[in-house]
């Protein structure tokens, strides 16, 4: 019963996809029409140009005598060229359609032939003193007239009219041969099984692939699962070395623990970008195994499909069809995969070796890793539909469909958009000078004239930032000229104070020379100072007071916690050592 089921489901999904491979190929095909086409239809797209079907030599034009089992060509038929085909001159009758006529009397021929139990015969005669080809399928029936040799067909093939009979007479002979072989009871059901042969072997590779695919759709979960594993297990291990670091900052050195915390963390960013690229190569080849089995899939329904049409007898006239246009319109898409694959690796290729580059600062490597996705995304977005417009301009190609008046067309149309989009594409293109110049990413804090706030959302047209109210704020990126970033790296706390003239100063420099160096030496804010708070001195003299000031840089978007800390600490200090603020 289970592999029922499996079989079953097997059935639901693989053959649906089948039926759209062949509704493809078929629907590609020209079915051969029982009328002759008419002179205007024929001549609708140039006429002074010959169409598709017809060679011109000069004098001379040329069609093709096409078997009506698979199209195969068996001969030329000759006409006088004529150069302009809306105005055909009396008498003269254009060569496509002395040759459509000859093709629909052979097909006349192969109906008579699959109801008749004897090979037709081909015989030669004369009728105005050029000889005729006729075929009959017995003594009692009327011939068909199939074609007339005359003076051009024998000019330019360098032959006597005789010899030029008796040559298209062996050829239509062999053909009518091989009509009776093809016709027989026993023939017809010898090529139906071979075909069914064909489409058992097509469904069972096709649960074969099922069953790789599926096998790699679940190594491919075990590879994303340990891929999130083992990202915890590196934070973890990334979290536990800073506090240790932190740790033995009291019995080490401050400079060389700071030297040796920076480098151990970068190494261990490092280490994490690369255990990430490792996995992603991996779940890459995963994903074009897996893409490489659906384009087998296809090309082997493909491939069967051709076949079972070129053995059927009744299905062989669709032969030269089907390995024609749908092979093309496979072998375009598949390219256009292929290229979209390709592109996509070389960008993460890119983008890794700018993320891993080991000569960056630690700060700076987190950044870049930021906003190397953004880029990715917007260089794979620019790909992904250059490459597909391309696809389409080939697919129409392919069907004859003028692509220069779409061209044309659409440079009118995208003309007239872009009056009326012009901040869309200024927006985009300052989108992509901010990604490049790097003048915010996102988790930033940016000031943006009026507005601040984090950087929430960033992309080509819009930036988004979180102000403290919480509310989203969206900005367009043409609006963006001038830009303060809060938070580039490091961020930095302008401490100033005003203090009365009855304090010492130097008093005063000292009690926040201890403030700073209290705070520094405590693990929970060492890690988010990078150095010691830099007590610069008395910046300013005023009827108010003396005017300190204290730098103190943070680590990115620490600097309101910090802040908030130490105006407390030197709160509580001027009290316990009776300092008083200046004069409002």
């Amino acid at each position: 019963m289970f592999l029922f089921h499996r079989f079953r489901r097997l059935i639901i999904r693989f053959v649906p996809l089948g039926l759209t491979t062949i509704l493809l190929v078929l629907g590609s095909c020209a079915i051969a029409q029982s009328q002759l086409p008419s002179l205007s239809a024929s001549t609708a797209n140039d006429s002074l140009n010959p169409p598709s079907t017809v060679s011109r030599y000069g004098e001379y034009e040329t069609a093709p005598i096409q078997s009506p089992l698979d199209k195969n060509k068996l001969f030329d038929v000759t006409s006088p060229t004529i150069f302009n085909r809306d105005k055909v001159p009396s008498g003269k009758l254009p060569v496509e359609v002395r040759a459509q006529e000859v093709n629909e009397r052979l097909w006349r021929v192969l109906n008579r032939t699959i109801r008749a139990k004897q090979t037709p015969i081909v015989t030669v005669a004369t009728l105005n003193n050029r000889p005729i080809l006729e075929i009959r399928n017995d003594k009692s029936t009327r011939p068909i007239r199939l074609v007339t040799v005359t003076e051009p067909d024998a000019d330019f093939n360098g032959k006597t009219l005789d010899n030029l009979a008796q040559e298209w007479q062996k050829i239509l002979q062999d053909e009518m041969v091989r009509f009776q072989q093809l016709a027989s009871p026993k023939a017809i059901a010898q090529r139906v099984g071979q075909a069914f042969q064909i489409l058992l072997g097509l469904l069972i590779a096709s649960a074969t692939i099922w069953f790789l695919r599926r096998m790699l759709t679940r190594q491919q979960q075990i590879l994303e699962a340990r891929y999130q594993q083992q990202l915890a297990v590196l934070a973890e291990a990334e979290k536990a070395q800073k506090s240790e670091a932190i740790a033995s900052s009291e019995t080490t050195e401050r400079e060389e623990m700071k030297a040796r915390e920076i480098a151990d963390l970068r190494a261990q960013f490092l280490t994490t970008l690369q255990h990430q690229f490792t996995l992603k190569r991996r779940l890459d080849i995963n994903k074009f195994i897996k893409w490489a089995l659906f384009w087998i899939f296809i090309l082997m329904w493909y491939i069967g499909i051709a076949r079972i049409i070129s053995t059927v007898p009744l299905l062989m006239r669709w032969t030269l069809y089907v390995w024609a246009t749908p092979l093309e319109l496979i072998a375009i898409w598949f390219g256009i995969s292929l290229a979209l694959r390709i592109s996509t690796s070389a960008i993460e290729i890119l983008m890794h070796s700018v993320k891993a580059n080991p000569l960056l600062p630690f700060g700076e490597v987190q950044r870049i890793a930021l906003r190397t996705t953004t880029i990715a995304s917007a260089l794979k977005g620019f790909v992904s539909f250059v490459l597909v417009i391309v696809g389409i301009i080939w697919t129409l190609s392919l069907f004859n469909v003028p692509t220069s008046s779409i061209f044309a067309g659409g440079a009118i149309i995208g003309f007239a958009i872009s009056f009326g989009s012009q901040s869309l594409v200024k927006d985009l293109i300052n989108g992509c000078l901010i990604l490049v110049e790097d003048q915010f990413a996102v988790g930033d804090v940016i000031q943006i004239g009026d507005k601040s706030g984090l950087v929430e959302n960033l992309n080509l047209r819009v930036t988004q930032l979180r102000n403290n109210e919480g509310q989203l704020i969206t900005i367009p990126n043409s609006n963006i000229t001038n830009v303060s970033n809060l938070t580039r790296l490091w961020s930095r706390i302008d401490f100033s104070i005003v203090v009365a003239y009855e304090n010492d100063p130097l008093y005063v420099l000292d009690v926040l020379r201890q403030i700073s160096k209290q705070l520094y030496s405590e693990p929970e804010w060492r890690e988010i100072l990078p150095e010691l708070p830099e007590v610069l001195g008395i910046d300013d003299l005023s009827h108010t007071g003396m005017l300190v000031r204290v730098w103190i840089k943070t680590a990115p978007m620490e600097q309101w916690r910090v802040g908030r800390e130490f105006r407390l600490r030197v709160r509580q200090a001027f009290e316990a050592n009776n300092i008083q603020i200046g004069i409002q």
